[in-house]
């Protein structure tokens, strides 16, 4: 609990949080990963190891995230899904240890 609070402390954002950074930023020395989509990919897989699979429809987000990435060129779609994936592996495997 938060002193003085009636709420539980969030538990997890900082421990996925750090390895997330340095994973991405190490890969994208060599090559543009999608930070965007790394960051939506791991919230949503942590909203759905907390609250449950109601939550699977938040993926649709970071569908359109990595969509609007690859349409501004910003990044290809390789881009993308690598930063999805190692966005939501990060915080899986950071998060379910926690719970």
């Amino acid at each position: 609990m938060l002193p003085g609070r009636d709420c539980p402390r969030a538990r997890g954002g900082e421990a996925t949080a750090s390895p997330g950074v340095g994973a991405t930023a190490a890969i994208t020395t060599r090559w543009k990963i999608s930070l965007h989509t790394a960051v939506a990919s791991g919230t949503a897989t942590i909203l759905i190891i907390v609250f449950g699979p109601a939550l699977l429809p938040t993926m649709i987000l970071v569908l359109s995230i990595g969509w609007s990435r690859v349409h501004v060129r910003d990044h290809t779609v390789g881009q993308v899904i690598v930063g999805g994936l190692l966005g939501a592996a990060i915080a899986g495997a950071v998060s379910v240890p926690l719970r």
